[in-house]
């Protein structure tokens, strides 16, 4: 992975990866000023687990997207799309868009609304988001811009596996039963959060 220290330097560097070999942009451009606008290039990951920091989320999402790619590669992973795993990848955690905020620069923050970054931000846990959850939350939100498949949905619902809590472990089962590609996600995500602690 590059090393990118600005959200500029993100931006660019998404713009890159979000094509299919033969060039087609992955990609409106409604959505991406939406990811800028929400702060995808800045917020960080978590802010006591992996890409804590200043970016963490943009570069683990692009992590977890280069791994699943590779892995479709490598091991002939079939998909209903071959964008999949691109778009699994790079949005599975879209629903922490409104986890953080910068606490230096906070005022009332509203999902949809963005919300102010300071020079040196200090995240702290958002206490006005309006949604909870995380894969169901994040299909919710990249559904107003890509018309995600079923196999999409599911991957991006069930990326944390067994870490869902144990309730929804009947229907991750079911899932992988149906598509394959929902465990390879899952493996992505695990690889890239505790393997190269990004």
């Amino acid at each position: 992975m590059m090393n990118m220290n600005n959200d500029k330097d993100r931006q660019n560097k998404f713009l890159e990866v979000m094509k299919l070999k033969d060039g087609t942009p992955l990609v409106s451009v409604d959505l991406l000023e939406w990811l800028i606008s929400q702060g995808f290039f800045m917020k960080p990951a978590a802010i006591s687990h992996h890409g804590n920091y200043t970016g963490g989320l943009f570069d683990h999402s692009l992590a977890v997207m280069e791994d699943l790619v590779e892995m479709t590669e490598k091991l002939n992973i079939e998909w209903t799309r071959p964008e999949s795993p691109y778009i699994v990848g790079m949005f599975h955690d879209v629903c922490k868009l409104d986890d953080y905020c910068d606490k230096n620069a906070m005022d009332t923050v509203v999902m949809g609304t963005g919300s102010p970054i300071s020079k040196n931000p200090d995240w702290i846990h958002n206490p006005n988001r309006m949604m909870k959850g995380h894969g169901d939350k994040s299909v919710m939100l990249l559904s107003q811009f890509i018309n995600l498949t079923e196999e999409e949905m599911l991957c991006i619902r069930f990326h944390m596996g067994a870490y869902e809590g144990q309730d929804a472990w009947d229907s991750f089962d079911k899932a992988i039963r149906k598509y394959e590609t929902v465990l390879w996600t899952h493996t992505a995500d695990m690889y890239a959060s505790k393997v190269q602690d990004v």
